[in-house]
């Protein structure tokens, strides 16, 4: 096997996120499912990243060191719908003395937080405490959003306004 260009991306982004063959296919090859399906079963087949069923989205992922969490996965997926538009972005961010599940800092300097709500139910006081934390440390008021299971199956409730 010949090792190309891309195929260090592909490695590196499998070791720090991972995810499914169609978020690989939104990254490296302009959308194409299949040319990121037969790539990612080469670098699987010559060790160079990992592939397994994911036990809640139910799809192949790829990774490297361990399977990627759900809110992982939404969030790669938040972050592929976005990425034209966003400057920085964070996964578990802490904020003081809060973890939050997606910051973005937009090209346009607007501030999103996004609580990934599955599992959990995110607090009205850590929405309050890191809306003022941002408004202090930014002097920016952020937009918080909440997405919850329906949220997530609607992909167009995960593109956010430039």
């Amino acid at each position: 096997m010949k090792l190309q260009f891309r195929d260090i991306d592909i490695i590196n982004h499998a070791e720090k996120y991972g995810g499914t063959i169609q978020q690989y296919a939104d990254l490296f090859f302009d959308g194409s499912y299949n040319a990121a399906k037969h790539r990612l079963k080469i670098l699987k087949e010559n060790k160079l990243i990992k592939a397994d069923l994911h036990p809640i989205v139910n799809k192949k992922v790829y990774f490297k060191g361990k399977i990627p969490s759900y809110h992982g996965i939404i969030a790669q997926d938040i972050y592929i719908k976005n990425k034209d538009i966003i400057q920085e972005f964070k996964r578990e961010a802490k904020l003081d003395k809060y973890k939050v599940d997606v910051f973005i800092i937009t090209k346009k300097l607007n501030i999103y937080i996004i609580e990934i709500d599955i599992f959990n139910k995110t607090s009205k006081e850590k929405i309050e405490n890191v809306k003022k934390y941002i408004k202090t440390k930014l002097n920016k008021e952020p937009q918080i959003i909440v997405l919850n299971k329906s949220d997530i199956e609607d992909k167009d409730k995960i593109i956010l306004s430039y």
